[in-house]
């Protein structure tokens, strides 16, 4: 995969940019300049660590995760699984510069065989992502799991099995598509994108998923944390084009102000995460206070769905007379999304 496309430093779109909410660290009291969003709302927030070669994205997706998994009957293990995904792709999808598709594919071989989540950046400033998702399992083999005392902070090993986890970004007709793949190797989606970031871009990397369900709904929430490029020279700081400035020998040092942002990060307990009380932005407070962190306008989240019964009629439309009544049932077609669950019925042609 171009790393330019999904974490690069340099490439930059104007109608992408963030601004910091505060020209310096906070210190007793935090100086919020950034628009303001209800807590429940679902938006990651950009943020970067003073004094830190590091920056990161902290996500709430409690109305998105609750809508998705409220279209589907899913089990709790599968929807806990289904939710980091989505936090997951609203994290890494937040970081394209320009207006596109980042879908996140797993495929196993044990409970769940595939899983998609996929995150559409938004195409002018002030605009939603939108996300959206789906699992296909095996319900015997997830009642299996649950009997032999499933633990979902271990969804790769027992939910997936082997397999592998691939990146794919679009960036929309008559262009490439750029991919990459990292196999099921982590005990949980974070720690396989952690590799992906570690091995094949050389981007250290942490990232921590939560989700539940309480008694208003599922929520989810998550937090990445990034190092720095390193330039040997003078760079930028600030929000998604930020490089850091740090001679060879000066790297063993920032090396190791990148893991103690790193432990602070991994800090974060699930309740916090989740939380509806406590704001994205509070919980970098309390991460981060003592060094600092600006914070860059958050980007709001919607859900996604782009099937409708002209999309659908126009692939049956590929189908003759003949495969379409061997798919009908009763006289119809019927067509179910994946993603929304939504079923589209068609009649069939009379044999």
């Amino acid at each position: 995969m171009d790393r330019n496309l999904l974490c690069g430093t340099r490439q930059k779109i104007a109608c992408m940019r963030r601004r910091p909410s505060c020209a310096g660290p906070w210190a007793n009291k935090l100086t919020d300049q950034t628009q303001a969003l209800d807590p429940m709302t679902s938006h990651v927030q950009p943020f970067q660590l003073d004094g830190k070669p590091a920056r990161g994205r902290i996500v709430r997706m409690h109305s998105v995760v609750d809508e998705i998994l409220a279209k589907h009957d899913y089990p709790e293990g599968i929807a806990i699984l289904l939710a980091h995904a989505l936090t997951l792709v609203a994290i890494l999808g937040n970081t394209l510069k320009f207006e596109g598709k980042l879908i996140m594919q797993a495929k196993g071989n044990s409970v769940v065989t595939s899983l998609v989540a996929d995150y559409k950046s938004p195409g002018v400033e002030g605009a939603q992502g939108e996300v959206r998702g789906w699992v296909n399992f095996d319900p015997d083999l997830y009642d299996a799991a649950v009997a032999d005392g499933l633990d979902v902070g271990r969804e790769i090993p027992q939910l997936l099995g082997a397999g592998h986890l691939a990146f794919t970004i679009d960036q929309g007709p008559d262009t490439d598509r750029y991919q990459g793949i990292v196999g099921l190797e982590g005990a949980t989606l974070a720690e396989c994108a952690q590799m992906y970031f570690d091995n094949s871009e050389q981007l250290p990397t942490a990232i921590k998923l939560s989700a539940g369900r309480a008694s208003d709904g599922w929520r989810a929430g998550g937090i990445m944390l990034q190092h720095l490029a390193f330039t040997g020279g003078i760079g930028e700081i600030g929000g998604d084009d930020a490089l850091f400035d740090a001679t060879m020998d000066q790297e063993d040092h920032q090396n190791e102000l990148w893991r103690e942002g790193a432990i602070l990060m991994a800090s974060a307990r699930d309740e916090e995460l989740q939380s509806n009380e406590l704001s994205p932005k509070g919980l970098l407070f309390r991460l981060f206070h003592e060094k600092g962190v600006r914070v860059f306008d958050p980007v709001g989240l919607a859900v996604l769905c782009q099937c409708s019964r002209e999309r659908i009629g126009t692939v049956l439309a590929q189908f003759d007379d003949t495969e379409l009544v061997d798919m009908a049932v009763d006289g119809n077609v019927i067509v179910t999304c994946e993603f929304c669950n939504k079923d589209f019925k068609f009649e069939a042609p009379v044999d």
